[in-house]
């Protein structure tokens, strides 16, 4: 292994939604600050989240017990997320989504991320995850030290905090599949609301992409991959090597650490065209922000379903949303999210046939 530990933080500034200048993606190489192998293009960060000898980095080596572990946690919420269920949620929360955006004012300015993004996402956080509405605004207060120290992996001081508040978090959820507990509760009422801020800022800095999605509706699908692929969340994963490996090119030795810079990636012209473009209907798949192999997002689908449903029916009412003032960001080398969304929704007849 490689030398001890170092503090260093990724920090890549291209890599942010707000950044006027796009991601560089380079070979593999080896970051002495970082003590990691470092890798950005989509070919080769694809090769490492599908590979059996990477593993999720830790300070503590997994055992064999915990793989058996994180198995049973996948069988479990792969099972959990079946298609009728995903159905049956989908329906469940169209309701009160309807009444959060009937809420919504028109010609005048509206936090989008306040008055609507994060009502729905916590009202279907308390569905999925079986705790009572009437709580759901409370676990949210006490979960949010966990999503701080997810957005700034970094930070001890946040990771002490997350740490002291998951028992007390983790006593409050019961659901059958274990990852729709307290860990499904954090990624709907904190993560999502920040995916999908993601999401909305780009369209409002593409307005034409808006357009598109309010004429075709039946297209958010489709364009909720190519958000995910533009602004999503995830800055970069790390890996830890079970074995000597070649990799991207790099001879990687065991227990050595990789960065894999999934915005980079993301962007990469060798994978996309114009790949620093908003295309909503764009075809080419391949976005890595929910991974892939062995490595993807076991919530996936969940993600998927929870952003067509919140999104859907907000780009079919307003036909064009536009930023009324600056935004501000908040988290760190995990992910950023602004921390509001000052808009200003208008709406038009639909055209007569």
């Amino acid at each position: 292994m490689r030398s001890a530990e170092k503090k260093s933080v990724p920090l890549w500034k291209s890599d942010e939604l707000d950044s006027p200048i796009p991601p560089v993606v380079e070979p593999a190489y080896f970051d002495q600050e970082l003590n990691a192998w470092v890798l950005s293009r989509h070919a080769d960060v694809l090769a490492a989240l599908r590979s059996r000898s990477l593993v999720m980095y830790s300070s503590q080596l997994q055992t064999e017990e915990d793989e058996r572990a994180m198995a049973r946690m996948r069988a479990q919420t792969i099972e959990a997320l079946s298609h009728v269920q995903l159905r049956t949620w989908a329906d469940a929360i169209s309701l009160t989504i309807d009444e959060t955006l009937a809420s919504l004012p028109e010609d005048q300015v509206v936090d989008l991320l306040e008055a609507y993004l994060r009502p729905a996402c916590l009202a279907l956080a308390a569905m999925v995850t079986e705790i009572e509405e009437k709580d759901a605004a409370s676990l949210r207060e006490l979960a949010h030290s966990v999503s701080a120290s997810a957005a700034e992996p970094a930070d001890p001081v946040l990771r002490e905090n997350a740490r002291a508040v998951t028992p007390e978090l983790q006593a409050c959820f019961h659901a059958k599949a274990e990852s729709l507990r307290d860990s499904g509760f954090v990624a709907l009422s904190h993560t999502l609301p920040c995916l999908l801020a993601n999401g909305c800022y780009a369209l409002l800095e593409h307005p034409e992409q808006w357009t598109i999605l309010h004429k075709q509706p039946a297209s958010v699908d489709q364009a909720i991959e190519e958000l995910m692929r533009y602004a999503g969340l995830s800055r970069y994963l790390r890996r830890r090597a079970t074995e000597d490996i070649v990799l991207a090119g790099a001879s990687i030795s065991k227990n050595d650490q990789l960065i894999l810079r999934i915005v980079a990636a993301n962007h990469d012209p060798e994978r996309f065209a114009c790949p620093n473009s908003l295309e909503v209907l764009r075809r080419e798949a391949g976005q890595l922000t929910l991974g892939a192999g062995p490595h993807a997002c076991v919530g996936a689908s969940l993600l998927r379903m929870a952003s067509a449903a919140i999104l859907r029916p907000l780009l079919t009412r307003f036909a064009s949303a536009t930023l009324s003032g600056s935004v501000d960001w908040h988290g760190g080398s995990g992910f950023r999210a602004p921390t509001q969304l000052p808009v200003v929704l208008r709406e038009t007849h639909h055209e007569k046939a």
